[in-house]
């Protein structure tokens, strides 16, 4: 048995060792349906061919018959009109050399004159009819004299039909082989292998690194060679994207990394926060100031306003306009912090897309210090350090608003005399004297309740969270025992003076602080009126 490999084309693997080549490759496929359908075709052509030869043949071959008795039947008259059978069985052994003849007969009307040869009965044989031929007169051609009658050896003509169609059908099987290759072969050469190459490039192709595929040999002006052109192209401009993403990318990292060390080491709170109020992300900035954990590892959820001690809901207000304006929105926040202090945040909120909002958080504490030290010196008279006209209006607001079921008295108090003091010992004297009566005054007075000077040498006082009147006529009468006793004016000089107090009392949350002011001016000069150094309560 031989042992030598099957053919296959040059560059092809061997489909037997690789079972799957023949699903996926294109060069085998092809080749392969071109045999079958090249072989199928040759077997139809040599089956149609062998029938039609085999019938061209037995035609020919009875035409040569025919031809045969036409030569021989002026003999074969002669020897039927002398009665001759000598000669008559002469003519019909010359016609039985001939292969096609199996059988001749000649008569003389009724009379046979020769008869050589057996009938071709062979089985499976396609009989042919036996051939006759009238024989006339040498002398009146219109006188049958006889007949020629001559039976075809149909097993020979067949058998020889056979032999001549089977080389005409080997013939076709060889040429129609030929054709079959010589396509394959073109095929193979021209479109599959090219296409192949193209495959196997691009299967192997590094992409970014500016290779590209060949076009193949012979193929630079054709159709393979303009796809080749095309896919190279493709291959182009898909480097130049690869290599855009690249610098976009590494554009990014480096914007990231840049965020990220911003992000960790600013001394400003940056945040992240959903509409709900909930934290998202925070930097160790905010984690300080506010107790967070690092936002790694932590899966707990923080509420913004909570943490701010927002009571008043101000920071879902300050969420809403945000989203609602698509604009950045800002509102300052006080902290607990600590046992005593707070924290005072200036929160900024930008709208991002999905509901959430970027925060961004500044220590302002220094500031609102500051505000508070301007504002508590606004509202200050620099002579006695006590709360000046406009911190006892802006005080005393506050005071009636908190009420809740007490009740508060303000008293005006004018010092009696002190004209004379500041006329006589000079405005120095008149200075300390007005000290004097504001230590005495805090003296008298609760932690919890105001003192004012409202200028000159008028003082207020405003009583809080009384449970009656008395307790402000109580406080009045030490107000007013307290400031007639005598005062070191400076130089040894002791000095007197008195005091008329004016107390308007209320209860009420509605009362106006002016009004409050003028009832208690009232009852002051009403004091006066009545002798000076006593109190009088409003009406």
């Amino acid at each position: 048995m031989s042992t030598e490999p099957a053919f296959r084309p040059p560059g092809i693997p061997d489909a037997a060792h690789s079972p799957r080549r023949l699903q996926t490759s294109v060069v085998w496929r092809t080749m392969l349906l071109m045999l079958f359908f090249g072989g199928l075709v040759g077997v139809l052509v040599a089956l149609v061919s062998t029938v039609m030869v085999g019938r061209e043949e037995r035609n020919r071959m009875q035409r040569q018959l025919v031809e045969l008795m036409a030569t021989v039947e002026r003999t074969a008259s002669v020897a039927a009109f002398a009665r001759d059978e000598q000669l008559a069985h002469e003519v019909a052994q010359g016609l039985l050399l001939n292969d096609a003849v199996a059988r001749v007969v000649i008569t003389e009307t009724d009379h046979v004159l020769a008869s050589v040869g057996e009938a071709d009965d062979e089985a499976g044989v396609l009989r042919l009819p036996v051939l006759a031929r009238p024989l006339t007169s040498p002398f009146s051609p219109d006188q049958q004299v006889g007949e020629l009658r001559v039976w075809p050896a149909s097993s020979k003509i067949a058998q020889a039909a056979g032999s001549y169609s089977r080389f005409i059908a080997i013939i076709l099987l060889i040429e129609l082989v030929f054709v079959v290759l010589s396509v394959a072969w073109v095929v193979l050469n021209v479109f599959t292998r090219p296409v192949k190459k193209l495959s196997d490039d691009l299967h192997h192709l590094e992409i970014g690194v500016g290779k590209h595929v060949s076009v193949p040999t012979g193929h630079a002006g054709d159709e393979i060679g303009r796809l080749a052109g095309d896919v190279n192209t493709l291959i182009t401009r898909m480097d130049d994207l690869l290599a855009a993403e690249r610098d976009t990318r590494a554009q990014l990292e480096a914007s990231e990394r840049k965020f990220r060390l911003i992000f960790e080491s600013a001394e400003t709170g940056i945040f992240t926060v959903d509409n709900a109020g909930r934290l998202h992300d925070w930097n160790p900035w905010l984690a300080a100031k506010l107790g967070l954990p690092a936002r790694e590892g932590s899966d707990r959820s923080y509420a913004l306003g909570t943490l701010l001690g927002d009571a008043s809901s101000r920071l879902d207000t300050l969420m809403v306009r945000a989203l609602s304006d698509q604009r950045p929105t800002s509102a300052d926040f006080g902290v607990q912090y600590g046992e005593s202090g707070v924290l005072w945040l200036h929160v900024v909120l930008n709208p991002l897309p999905d509901g959430l909002l970027q925060g961004i958080a500044n220590d302002v504490t220094e500031r609102k210090r500051a505000e508070a030290s301007a504002l508590a010196m606004a509202e200050r008279d620099p002579l006695t350090g006590l709360l000046n006209r406009r911190g006892i209006e802006h005080r005393l607001s506050s005071a009636l608003e908190n009420l809740h079921g007490s009740g508060l008295a303000l008293m005006l108090v004018d010092l009696d005399g002190f004209k004379q003091v500041n006329d006589t010992q000079g405005h120095e004297a008149g200075d300390r004297v007005l000290s004097w009566v504001a230590r005495q005054l805090e003296a008298v007075v609760r932690r919890t309740d105001l003192v004012a000077r409202l200028g000159g040498d008028e003082f207020v006082v405003v009583l809080c969270a009384l449970e009656s009147p008395d307790t402000a006529r109580f406080i009045a009468a030490k107000i007013v025992s307290a400031l007639a006793r005598p005062i070191d004016a400076g130089g040894n000089q002791l000095v007197q003076i008195g005091a008329s107090v004016g107390i308007a009392y209320t209860d009420s949350r509605a009362d106006a602080p002016d009004a409050l002011m003028r009832r208690a001016d009232e009852a002051m000069y009403e004091a006066k009126r009545a002798g000076k150094s006593q109190y009088r309560f409003a009406s």
